[in-house]
């Protein structure tokens, strides 16, 4: 069974962060281990709760948004960060990159788009808007060596498994678009990460991304 992934959610307004905190444990998986609507106060919860991840929302210069993603990450570079916009046309994405978060969302995203971020985000790869610029883009390193050679172990169903697991379908959901069992399911999927020489469901959703399976999802 995959390891829980744990979140700080940092957000001015309340309900931003009730319907965030909603969406990811609704995944039996991921847990909210603390929340704030004060950027201070979210650097200061996540260095004594060591989260895989905070989840902060941008809140401009005055906000200290990128102050606060690089004290943290001065400080406890386990804790990767996902910064919330109201737009992903957001103009301070350069800025929130440079300073050391791992990507953004914006927050008319659904709630599944929310938990993939999440993941990716936590398994260390990047989570970029198609909107991001060349230069941005240009900064993210990626290591695709043998992806290919390692996607052509998979049947065609195997693949679909992965792509759906990464769309963060529950097992009898994927069951139900490959016609097997909710057991079978994760029995392929253990398969699948043998194969593909992962060890959890963080890190198979991350090969998904870098192998440009979830185009169209990003």
């Amino acid at each position: 069974m995959d390891a829980g992934t744990t979140v700080v959610l940092a957000d001015p307004h309340a309900m931003v962060r009730e319907g965030l905190r909603l969406a990811l444990e609704a995944t039996g998986r991921m847990t909210v281990v603390g929340e704030t609507g004060c950027t201070e106060e979210a650097v200061r919860i996540s260095s004594r709760a060591k989260p895989d991840v905070l989840a902060i929302g941008f809140q401009g210069r005055r906000g200290r948004t990128l102050w606060a993603i690089r004290k943290l990450r001065a400080g406890d570079p386990g804790t990767n960060v996902l910064v919330l916009t109201d737009s992903e046309r957001n103009e301070s994405l350069d800025g929130i990159i440079e300073s050391g978060a791992r990507g953004c969302i914006g927050k008319d995203r659904t709630a599944g788009d929310l938990v993939i971020a999440v993941d990716l985000v936590a398994a260390g790869r990047m989570r970029l808007p198609r909107q991001a610029s060349r230069l941005v883009r240009r900064r993210v390193v990626t290591n695709g060596s043998g992806a290919e050679a390692r996607l052509a172990r998979l049947s065609e169903k195997e693949r679909r498994i992965v792509v759906l697991t990464a769309r963060g379908f529950t097992s009898k959901e994927i069951g139900r678009r490959v016609f097997m069992t909710a057991k079978s399911v994760d029995n392929a999927r253990g398969r699948v990460r043998r194969k593909l020489e992962l060890k959890t469901r963080a890190e198979l959703i991350a090969f998904a991304d870098k192998a440009g399976l979830l185009e169209g999802e990003a």
